[in-house]
């Protein structure tokens, strides 16, 4: 399925820059299995928040903080 396979590339791509290949999900429900979605919409929030934040995006507001504060000390 051309679906688990971009799943699948993206996974990948995570691998590649230091993040889990968990961050990303994927599932498959109708309309009908309410119940399934919301299983399964926990069981991805579990997930994410055992994972913890996004360490490139903590990463990327040290180095802002840190040019904010050389900055400051120039002024």
């Amino acid at each position: 399925m051309v679906a688990e396979r971009n799943v699948n590339y993206v996974r990948e791509i995570l691998r590649t820059v230091g993040l889990s290949p968990e961050r990303i999900q994927m599932f498959h429900c109708s309309a009908a299995e309410g119940q399934k979605f919301q299983e399964e919409a926990s069981r991805i929030s579990d997930i994410i928040k055992d994972l913890g934040s996004n360490p490139l995006k903590d990463s990327n507001s040290s180095k802002k903080e840190e040019k904010e504060s050389k900055k400051k000390k120039t002024e």
